[in-house]
């Protein structure tokens, strides 16, 4: 019988170091640029929330902000979370943070328009819309593929050798049909000008270590505002 594997064993609780590492940067990362952005007793929207861990840490760190989830396919885990069920259901202009952490590379392009639209309209004029997604070119990519082969027990993957080795120098590796279940060929960059057209770019921040180039790091935080409104 296949043992389901949790949402923190996968990630800041995973038996591989490395993998560890990078999942726990990516979360404090994430915790310290709302914390950083968001006013006092500020309203933050967290898209794609999972089972809330990142909301649960917020809210350690951050008592006063009202936090709220949305995820379609999975309900919190932890019971002082509040859900929404869609985002149709937020009040125009009433949220301070939007975050979209490790969502955008699973959705169609279709999809990333809509939460770009959605989040015009439910930021406030001076609200601030945080995204990561993970980066898959550069050095990177050979660890991330390795821990999903230990992770899955298996040889095989889903990148050939060569798709590694174009990955590692920053040129295009075709994406399945389906982003649902995978990161293969997600491209931070094209999503950065898609992005553009709405919002500023802020910041940019790489994870889990800060200070280093992209190409050498495995997570990619923008901080955005929206443009101004016509």
């Amino acid at each position: 019988m296949i043992r389901t594997i949790s949402y923190e064993e996968q990630t800041i609780k995973s038996g591989n170091p490395v993998a560890r590492f990078a999942h726990r940067g990516r979360m404090a990362t994430a915790v310290n640029l709302v914390v950083r952005v968001c006013p006092n007793h500020g309203t933050v929207i967290d898209f794609g929330a999972g089972p809330g861990l990142f909301l649960h840490m917020l809210r350690e760190a951050r008592p006063d902000i009202t936090l709220i989830g949305h995820d379609p396919y999975m309900a919190p885990t932890y019971t002082d979370l509040k859900y929404a069920k869609s985002i149709e259901e937020i009040a125009t202009y009433s949220v301070d943070v939007l975050t979209a952490f490790e969502v955008c590379e699973h959705l169609y392009d279709h999809e990333v328009d809509a939460l770009l639209e959605d989040a015009l309209r439910i930021l406030k004029p001076n609200g601030v819309l945080v995204i990561s997604v993970p980066i898959m070119c550069g050095l990177a990519i050979a660890p991330k593929v390795s821990n999903w082969m230990i992770r899955s027990r298996s040889l095989k993957s889903e990148y050939t050798p060569t798709e590694v080795l174009k990955a590692m120098v920053g040129m295009p590796v075709s994406r399945p049909g389906d982003p649902r279940t995978t990161h293969k060929g997600f491209d931070f960059r094209e999503l950065r000008g898609t992005v553009k057209e709405r919002f500023h770019i802020d910041a940019v921040q790489m994870s889990p270590v800060p200070n280093m180039p992209w190409w050498l790091s495995s997570q990619y935080f923008m901080t955005c505002r929206p443009k101004a409104r016509g």
